[in-house]
């Protein structure tokens, strides 16, 4: 069994049998693993942009000056105009996790790619329709969420069967894409049907979307200190610590408004992070001695 099916059978095991022992408070910790295992899959960000427009015109102070801008916009925006922001950060979500799923795909295909990467967004939400309403209160009032909420449940049924119907077809007949992406996503969508909004859609996260995001940027940075290296790091703990000023504003004992809080913050990171890693997989790592690279981002281990 390969390590990422392994990941995602544990973390379906973990948050089913926490569920099933503690309901209270398993979405509490299926909450607290988005935030500190998945906000960091994005911290080589700045490795991946610095690849991609090595040849552009842009310093490094450039680059995480329009990061830092984006960061800021996209999550005031979801702050101060909380259904606008919520709509848009969905739609950059949806094309983002499409993309991802799209290249998990052999051969690739933009159809499975949207079919999974929606999924993602829109089963947690319209299976738990009841408790993802109390999640999505600060973004979407009431009456909105009620006059959407049963073709809301209505088209996420119909996608869940869909998609058990396809996953279970392709695993009988094991051609295209690696069977163990099959299984994978098959306990995704178990995980969906099964857990309660944010543990199920945590399996998914950091079980297939953030760990392919790290192994990509493994791949691409190969010669680098993957291991725990400073810059990743360090901008990992920045990111998290980004919550510390939505306590201005939300109410951190409560679990809708901590995950609101979430919201903005991930919404905030994820426009940049989607316009910095679109096409990752075609890009070139730069050589070390490149006059736009630091070559201690790029230097073997001792």
């Amino acid at each position: 069994m390969k390590g990422g099916t392994l990941l995602v059978l544990t973390l379906f095991v973990s948050m089913t049998t926490w569920w099933i022992l503690a309901p209270a408070w398993a979405e509490w910790g299926a909450l607290a693993l988005m935030i500190c295992a998945g906000i960091p899959h994005g911290s080589f960000d700045l490795r991946v942009a610095k690849a991609k427009w090595r040849d552009a015109p842009l310093s490094q102070k450039k680059i995480v000056a329009l990061y830092l801008g984006g960061v800021v916009g996209m999550g005031g925006l979801c702050v101060f105009a909380p259904l606008i922001g919520l709509s848009l950060f969905l739609g950059i979500s949806a094309i983002h996790f499409s993309e991802g799923e799209m290249h998990a795909t052999t051969p690739p295909s933009p159809l499975v790619g949207a079919a999974y990467g929606v999924s993602a967004i829109l089963l947690p939400i319209g299976l738990h329709a009841r408790a993802a309403q109390g999640y999505m209160a600060y973004f979407v009032p009431p009456e909105i969420f009620s006059s959407i909420e049963r073709p809301l449940v209505f088209v996420s049924y119909a996608l869940a069967v869909l998609l058990g119907i396809l996953l279970s077809a392709a695993l009988v007949s094991n051609r295209g894409t690696d069977r163990t992406e099959h299984l994978q996503r098959l306990i995704c969508l178990c995980a969906w049907i099964i857990l309660p909004p944010l543990s199920g859609f945590a399996v998914w996260f950091i079980g297939r979307h953030s760990l392919k995001h790290l192994q990509s940027c493994s791949e691409m940075f190969g010669g680098s200190r993957f291991g725990v290296p400073l810059d990743f790091a360090l901008i990992s703990l920045l990111a998290i610590l980004g919550l510390l000023p939505f306590t201005l504003r939300f109410d951190f004992s409560r679990i809708d408004d901590l995950f609101a809080a979430s919201m903005c913050l991930i919404a905030g990171l994820t426009l940049p992070h989607m316009i910095v890693s679109h096409r990752m997989r075609e890009i070139v790592p730069p050589p070390v001695n490149h006059p736009s690279v630091d070559a201690n981002l790029y230097r073997n281990a001792p």
